[in-house]
């Protein structure tokens, strides 16, 4: 009898390392893995097991609605906007709605406002490219970001999470002097305010894909102004 309880506790840690590895990979926080874990350690009764068994089930249909919300999120941009960089990765906002019509690349070559849409195209925007994207906490999150003209005519920022090895990438702790690491002193921040959301901000790797977002979603917005006040 007791080795048949030692292949069933052999067993259910195999598949309690399975699933708490699943779980890490998707976002969940190490705390709360381990508090579930001690409960199930602790089961004792047939009602034990229910109850646990039922939270499992809730567990999972609500990391199945975040996984599908997290997914694929589409906002409706009103305005780009700069950001400061404060202390680490701290932000705050700048209210500079300013869309000049030149810039400075990391290269130190000037970005003629002309010309601007033949280095970065609609199509570059629309195709969306990799950027860590701020949460309200201070997380950063890889994300696919793009943004392009919906057909009812408005710019629309879409964000869809990077996997890896097909599941999601786990999200980044942000931390004081992060900005002295990996030429952090390049990085540059901006904010896309959207309707629902309000101000949602990213983190740029250097000057140039700073002036290719920023310009380029400005430029989109000031497209759409006009044709609707034709």
């Amino acid at each position: 009898m007791a080795k048949t309880d030692m292949a069933v506790a052999s067993a259910a840690t195999l598949v309690a390392a399975q699933c708490v590895e699943a779980a890490e990979s998707m976002g969940a926080e190490r705390e709360h893995l381990a508090s579930v874990v001690s409960s199930a350690v602790n089961v004792r009764s047939h009602d034990d097991i229910t109850t646990l068994t039922a939270a499992a089930a809730t567990a999972l249909r609500g990391a199945a609605t975040l996984k599908a919300r997290a997914l694929k999120e589409v906002w409706n941009i009103t305005t780009v906007t700069p950001i400061e960089r404060g202390i680490g990765i701290g932000l705050c906002g700048k209210g500079n709605n300013n869309n000049s019509n030149s810039s400075t690349s990391d290269s130190g070559e000037s970005v003629n406002g002309e010309n601007f849409l033949g280095a970065c195209s609609q199509e570059l925007l629309a195709k969306g490219t990799e950027l860590l994207k701020r949460t309200r906490k201070g997380d950063l999150h890889l994300k696919i970001v793009s943004v392009y003209i919906h057909r009812t005519g408005q710019v629309m920022l879409k964000m869809k999470s990077k996997h890896v090895a097909g599941t999601i990438t786990k999200k980044k702790k942000t931390w004081a002097g992060r900005h002295l690491f990996d030429d952090g002193e390049q990085r540059k921040y901006f904010g896309m305010k959207t309707e629902s959301r309000g101000i949602v901000e990213f983190e740029c790797r250097n000057q140039r894909e700073y002036d290719i977002w920023t310009q380029g979603v400005s430029r989109l917005l000031s497209f759409v102004a006009k044709t609707q006040n034709r």
